[in-house]
């Protein structure tokens, strides 16, 4: 097999070339990289593809029917492990393995055998047990991929996941938002508590749970007065994954470090000093910025289960640990910053993830306007109706 670069309509492609018998086959494969200084990115993933293809021709993938299960299973090994960020991979594995492989209608079926039925079922059983439709969804992502790549493979002609009906979405519902003087009493409650700092950030910040608890001093740049979100901590099977990549691509955000933000943490970075100066070889040196008082960072499940036990005792509305993101929103909101900067802030990759989650406080900006135009257009003296 080799491979090579072609241009098409101004775009690099990376072209695969084989033999079946005396036959020469090609593979066109768009690398949606423009041809202006990006040729040696698009070697780069020409050189993937190829090895890629390789692989599944040593394996002797190609053209063979074969068990659906084990099928997937070595997809996720060989070829999903290498493209997704490790704490995706491990949710894949984890729906694989607790969801998909004991579905009895899966046992023995191969890749040509699978039918729009087998799948179907799978779901209607789903929603059935309770199982909400963004996780039936999640589902369907896995499997779909998975024989789309089969599809690659000329295992399979067509994919049968693209015949099936899938669970109507569900808008996210905001649960209990603080207004910025319970968000206050909520800062002073915890002042002295192990998430003192973890809380702070996030009320400031409206960070995931994921991004504060995997939060480096790196990341925080005291010259430039900037802080990263790039890093991010997920509870796991196995244990907490650290990864150096974010939930997407717009996730990964600079956000400005106030003054008293710069103060605090160094105060915080100082404090983490001198217990590593007492403990010695005791102390953890992890770098992260939220740690216990050994330095071990703060793992995202001891962090929901402490935060709630906190907010039960604060005599403060109950709220989830991720509510505080949802209250920063609703306050940046209430000061007038519009749905565009404060998908920024949140690092929302789509503006309609942000209006769909808030569209509370959108339809309340409408009915301003709606009151607006109400008193442009009412005679004067009339005051419009409420």
């Amino acid at each position: 097999m080799t491979g090579s670069l072609q241009i098409k309509n101004g775009k690099y492609y990376a072209v695969l070339a084989w033999y079946e018998g005396d036959k020469r086959r090609q593979k066109w494969i768009a690398t949606g990289l423009p041809t202006k200084g990006n040729k040696r990115r698009a070697e780069a993933v020409m050189q993937q593809e190829l090895e890629k293809a390789q692989h599944v021709q040593d394996c002797g993938l190609a053209g063979e029917d074969q068990p659906f299960l084990p099928f997937m299973e070595q997809w996720l090994d060989d070829v999903e492990a290498y493209s997704i960020r490790e704490t995706t991979l491990a949710q894949y594995k984890s729906i694989f393995h607790n969801v998909i492989q004991p579905f009895p209608p899966f046992r023995n079926v191969t890749l040509r055998g699978l039918t729009p039925g087998h799948i179907q079922t799978l779901y209607n059983n789903e929603i059935k047990r309770g199982i909400s439709p963004v996780t039936v969804r999640k589902y369907h992502t896995n499997i779909h991929k998975c024989l789309q790549y089969a599809m690659q493979l000329d295992i399979i002609d067509r994919n049968p996941a693209d015949r099936v009906v899938l669970p109507k979405k569900q808008r996210r519902k905001v649960g209990t938002v603080y207004t910025p003087e319970q968000m206050r009493r909520l800062l002073e409650f915890f002042q002295g508590d192990i998430l003192e700092t973890l809380v702070r950030l996030t009320a400031t910040y409206g960070l995931r749970r994921s991004e504060v608890c995997g939060l480096r001093w790196e990341a925080v740049d005291f010259e430039k007065r900037t802080i990263s979100i790039c890093h991010t901590a997920v509870s796991g099977k196995g244990g907490v994954i650290y990864a150096d990549a974010t939930k997407t691509r717009s996730s990964c955000r600079t956000l400005p470090l106030t003054n008293s933000m710069k103060e605090y943490l160094l105060s915080v970075r100082e404090k983490q000093q001198r217990e590593k100066e007492f403990l010695g070889t005791a102390y953890t040196d992890s770098g992260y910025v939220c740690v216990a008082q050994d330095g071990t960072p703060l793992t995202p499940n001891a962090v929901s289960m402490h935060f709630r036990l906190m907010v039960r005792k604060s005599g403060l509305p109950y709220i989830r640990f991720h509510d505080m993101r949802h209250s920063v929103a609703t306050i940046l909101h209430s000061a007038g910053r519009d749905i565009q900067d404060i998908q920024g802030w949140l690092g929302h990759s789509d503006i309609s993830t942000t209006a769909n989650i808030y569209s509370h406080f959108l339809y309340s900006a409408k009915r301003d306007m709606a009151d607006s135009i109400e008193a442009a257009l009412s005679p004067r003296g009339e005051k419009p109706a409420c």
